[in-house]
């Protein structure tokens, strides 16, 4: 279940998750060094498309970085655990069904893609980790097709006008209290003039 699901109280309950969860990261990492801030419009909804570096972290780190409400998609296990699961609903993330979570379930990522097509074209942002994956290394996984499966779908839904923007997340050392991150915004993609 999506925030988007869960009427005003639930988009109530979404914000004041979201800003002490917020609030808790930045005491953790209490320098956080943005670049790049300025490629984010703020007239066009943004597909943020980011490394994976340090699991659930990482979303929260994006949406400091972009001081926006970012719904994200993430791994269908998460929301079956205890308070976890409750937690990322309620601030919007959308459950995805990978192969080696639950290969019974694949199918269901149709129905978890248009969800965020939908976000998109309501004119919200949606961030999504194309690696499918965390992990620690210093390159890239293969990227799956999420992404620009969600972003063409939105403008078939009636996007006027999408950025796709890549995010770079380097954490100084992740496990170490009081370290420091640094978060990058790459020149925004135009998918309307891309596609064109």
């Amino acid at each position: 279940m999506t925030m988007e699901r869960g009427g005003k109280l639930g988009s109530l309950l979404g914000r004041l998750c979201r800003c002490f969860v917020r609030f808790l990261v930045r005491f953790h990492y209490p320098l956080i060094m943005v670049e790049g801030r300025e490629n984010l419009s703020p007239d066009r909804p943004c597909l943020f498309l980011a490394n994976h570096a340090n699991s659930l972290i990482d979303p929260v780190m994006i949406g400091i970085a972009t001081r926006r409400d970012v719904r994200y998609l993430a791994k269908a296990p998460l929301f079956n655990v205890p308070i976890l699961g409750w937690l990322i609903s309620i601030v919007g993330m959308i459950p995805t069904f990978r192969v080696q979570d639950d290969r019974s379930q694949i199918r269901r990522n149709l129905e978890s893609l248009d969800i965020a097509a939908d976000i998109l074209a309501s004119g919200k942002d949606v961030g999504i980790f194309p690696e499918g994956k965390s992990h620690d290394l210093p390159t890239l996984e293969p990227v799956k097709g999420g992404a620009a499966r969600i972003a063409i779908l939105a403008m078939e839904k009636g996007a006027k006008a999408i950025d796709i923007v890549p995010v770079g997340l380097n954490f100084e050392d992740k496990e170490r209290f009081r370290s420091s991150v640094w978060v990058r915004f790459g020149e925004p993609i135009s998918l309307a003039e891309w596609l064109r």
